[in-house]
């Protein structure tokens, strides 16, 4: 039996969200990460690192820079394995105020002016002790970059890395966790407040607006990703586009949103029905819902992606839905949407405390539509906390 949709009171919409939390980037917590960070360089014999990433940038320097992809002249950190050597900020004329209003005393900036960044890099390197193994992101750089700075730097070694900064953002430290929890609760008020108000005949635009104006109302910096709100038929895409199509009463609709806050994002999926519910749509909302719960119950510092993966698609398989279920269970979420661990078959990603990743089962069916719930859990030693709070009750009476 579906249950008619409920607002939680902890959620609504006169809940304070004013309360100052402590920010992610203190002097303190920054040159705890640089220190990690060049432990990790020498590690690797590594000289030095360009961080051209932009969640990674900021995680290591509060800098908040961001430029269009995929050039993204935001600037480029490069920072030495020698402790003694003061890590710098690489950009240009337009980013210099902000750098000067969020790089702590630690950081020192150099414009680049008129010079390619890879210019701009090579006079940088010309003052600091010799780098003769100088580490770049290899799932950012453009080959464009590298192929400069190849040309320019002919006697030093390009190491191409890969998540050595991802490495440690992968477990949240206090201040990310209070972040985490506060642009959760933004985006579980928006979609209580916006749930209750669908009435058949919006259009699936219009929901996702009304979705990313309460999202904003209730202090997000905007959505972390683009709203996704797919009607009867269309549900059946995992990642559907908003279209002009209007709710029908009875059909299943379901909304994937997020909310953006100082950097981090929320990430959380619910399935709902309009004015009433076919024998179907229970059915498959309750197996979702219950494949959901088992691997909530389930998960625990210690495991791997794969396991937890299996717990909840074992039991859609088990209820004869199992081909209908394509996508990994979860993914990690912090200052990106989709970010390590990744929480589906074949996944050897070691969960541990600390690591905040989606459980979102799903069965999707051509031509009728689909159901997801997707909750952010927080990992612990022998449990996981659910921290996406928003209504899960899946019939709005009309």
């Amino acid at each position: 039996m579906t249950s008619t949709y409920q607002p939680l009171e902890l959620i609504a919409d006169a809940r304070d969200f004013s309360v100052a939390l402590p920010l992610a980037y203190t002097d303190e917590v920054l040159t705890r990460r640089l220190a990690a960070l060049r432990d990790q360089l020498r590690t690797a014999q590594l000289d030095a690192l360009i961080v051209s990433h932009p969640q990674n940038r900021r995680y290591l320097s509060g800098y908040l820079g961001f430029d269009l992809p995929p050039l993204d002249t935001a600037g480029w950190l490069l920072i030495h394995a020698n402790e003694d050597s003061t890590p710098t900020l690489l950009t240009d004329f337009r980013y210099l105020e902000e750098a000067r209003h969020e790089l702590s005393g630690a950081w020192q900036i150099k414009l680049r002016t008129d010079k390619r960044m890879s210019d701009g890099l090579v006079e940088l390197l010309a003052g600091l002790p010799a780098v003769k193994r100088l580490g770049f992101e290899s799932a950012h750089l453009l080959h464009l970059y590298y192929a400069q700075l190849g040309e320019l730097l002919p006697g030093t070694e390009l190491v191409a890395t890969q998540g050595v900064v991802e490495a440690q953002r992968y477990c949240k430290d206090a201040a990310e966790l209070q972040l985490m929890r506060r642009v959760i609760a933004l985006s579980d008020a928006a979609f209580d407040r916006v749930a209750p108000t669908i009435r058949p005949g919006m259009t699936e635009r219009q929901i996702a607006w009304e979705i990313e104006k309460a999202m904003r109302d209730f202090g997000a910096d905007g959505p972390s990703f683009q709203t996704s709100v797919a009607a009867g038929p269309n549900g059946a895409q995992p990642h559907a586009i908003p279209s002009e199509r209007e709710v029908q009463t009875g059909e299943p609709l379901v909304i994937d949103m997020g909310a953006l806050y100082a950097g981090y994002c929320s990430d959380m999926t619910r399935t709902i029905c309009l004015g009433e519910v076919s024998e179907k749509f229970a059915t498959i909302h309750q197996i979702v819902a219950e494949a959901q719960r088992l691997a909530e119950a389930g998960c625990h510092a210690g495991m791997t992606g794969e396991a937890v993966d299996a717990i909840a698609r074992d039991y859609i398989t088990q209820q004869g839905y199992g081909d209908f279920f394509g996508h990994g269970l979860g993914h990690g979420t912090g200052l990106e949407v989709h970010e390590p661990p990744s929480v589906r078959r074949r996944s050897q990603d070691i969960l541990a405390p600390g690591v905040i990743n989606s459980i979102e089962p799903g069965i999707y069916l051509p031509d009728w539509g689909g159901v997801r719930i997707e909750d952010l859990v927080l990992v612990r030693d022998k449990d996981c906390e659910v921290l996406t709070l928003a209504s899960r009750q899946s019939l709005i009476p009309l």
